[in-house]
């Protein structure tokens, strides 16, 4: 169940001190970023989480933005040196590179931010996903005005902005990947990973397309 706070009543809102993470009693009090750009650190809520997961994000906001930069940077370095010269850094020493930025993504390690971070909606409310019911009913006690629903947030652009633009991405991917595939010469890698990040951004786009909440995945509390 999500919570949506009204914008006029985020600055007073009383939260009990019920974990919106598992509903437990035992809560370590964490601002976490309420930007939907979770790189920003700026601005935050206070937010009652369990113990693990208050380390968690406590782990990821204070590693983050490094962590992202050190990827863009990695990432930058890779085509920088795959353009000039394409066997100046050998397959293994990038692979070991990129395997490490990948176990640092992984939340025992690198941190996380829980499912319950809040964010602000497009009309300027607070709006707290998956929040357990008794906790829910806490905070309506507490705050005449918060809404409790289950209703999925809408989409902020229209079907057919998602349609088209998924279209034309799939299209520059598919004559990307043809002249890639048949100009008879070995082109850069960076050229095949802006193929695959055409293809996959096309996906999700068009994704878009379906109504909110029409796709839902279960998540597991292990």
């Amino acid at each position: 169940m999500d919570l949506v706070v009204p914008a006029r009543l985020i600055s007073s809102v009383r939260m009990p001190a019920l974990a919106v993470t598992t509903g437990g009693m035992d809560v370590d009090w964490v601002e976490v970023p309420i930007s939907r750009w979770r790189a920003m650190r700026r601005p935050m809520q206070r937010l009652p989480l369990d113990p693990r997961s208050a380390r968690r994000a406590r782990r990821y906001i204070r590693f983050e933005p490094w962590s992202s930069m050190a990827r863009l940077a990695l990432l930058f370095a890779w085509a920088t040196v795959n353009a000039l010269n394409p066997f100046a850094v050998s397959r293994p020493i990038m692979l070991v590179a990129w395997l490490a930025l990948f176990l640092w993504s992984i939340p025992p390690l690198g941190g996380a931010l829980p499912r319950q971070t809040p964010y602000v909606t497009p009309a300027g409310d607070l709006r707290v996903p998956e929040v357990p019911i008794e906790v829910a009913k806490e905070w309506v006690r507490l705050n005449p005005g918060v809404v409790p629903t289950i209703e999925p947030l809408p989409r902020p652009r229209s079907r057919r902005w998602y349609a088209t633009w998924s279209a034309v991405m799939l299209i520059v991917a598919v004559a990307l990947l043809t002249v890639l595939t048949n100009d008879g010469r070995e082109d850069s890698g960076i050229a095949w990973i802006g193929v695959l990040v055409l293809i996959f951004a096309g996906g999700a786009t068009a994704l878009k397309t379906l109504p909110p909440g029409y796709i839902r995945f279960e998540h597991s509390d292990s």
